[in-house]
């Protein structure tokens, strides 16, 4: 059986480098995206066998091969700002709308061809429970992740026919270097109050612990096989029943 050749962006953050590592490790042939983290990416790609790619949501996209890819997991986003919406800048709107939104789509309107000619093909989404409600000083973030399910429910709707799926993952809060510089800017930045917000974000949980980056593997992993074949366009929260 040929192996399965997929595109994950972010690889060098917490939750980027669990999905290299999963899907490595399930005999996948992995390229993995990052952003300025060089020496992370290295030692990554050295790990697992994947192969390192530079990309930001402003460069081109000429260093991936002609878009041959199988599965695509599209995983980098940043949230920079806690601002009310009226103090939000135009610079941090867009720089969120293009690492989250306007990334992803370039990046499955480039997979597509490929997956409909092989008649076979995953794209996963990793979005957040922000892409399903909402929340306060979080706009630009809320905003870009309420519009990749629009992009995952037509992109599943539109590809279906051809065997392609296209689902995305809703977490809650993920024990990753992302939320830490979340606690980070929510706090006074020390360590004993960074350990004290994301403890109380914990208990604000049913489950009483945040997601880990192998939780979003895990789920990616069952969503890129063939056991997944029938869901399809769907939002999934996991987020320790958080939203139920």
């Amino acid at each position: 059986m040929r192996r399965k050749r997929m595109l994950i962006t972010g690889g060098t953050g917490s939750v980027g480098r669990a999905l290299v590592s999963r899907f490595t490790k399930d005999g996948s042939e992995v390229v993995f995206t990052y952003r300025s983290d060089q020496d992370g990416a290295r030692r990554l790609a050295q790990d697992t066998g994947a192969e390192a790619a530079k990309l930001d949501a402003g460069s081109t996209l000429d260093i991936l091969p002609g878009g041959e890819f199988d599965i695509l997991i599209n995983n980098a986003a940043i949230n920079v700002t806690s601002s009310l919406s009226h103090l939000v800048t135009t610079e941090d709107w867009l720089a969120t709308i293009a690492a989250n939104l306007t990334l992803p789509f370039l990046l499955i309107r480039q997979c597509l061809p490929w997956m409909m000619s092989r008649g076979w093909g995953r794209v996963i989404n990793i979005s957040s429970i922000y892409g399903i409600r909402a929340v306060e000083q979080n706009l630009p973030y809320t905003v870009s992740k309420h519009g990749l399910a629009g992009l995952t429910k037509t992109i599943g709707r539109e590809y279906a026919e051809f065997g392609i799926t296209c689902n995305e993952i809703c977490p809650g809060p993920i024990t990753s270097r992302l939320m830490e510089r979340i606690a980070e800017r929510e706090s006074d930045g020390s360590p004993d109050a960074i350990q004290t917000y994301l403890a109380g974000v914990a208990d604000s949980i049913p489950a009483k612990r945040l997601a880990t980056p192998e939780d979003v593997a895990n789920l990616a992993a069952f969503l890129g096989s063939d056991y997944a074949a029938y869901i399809n366009g769907v939002s999934i929260p996991l987020d320790g029943a958080l939203i139920a």
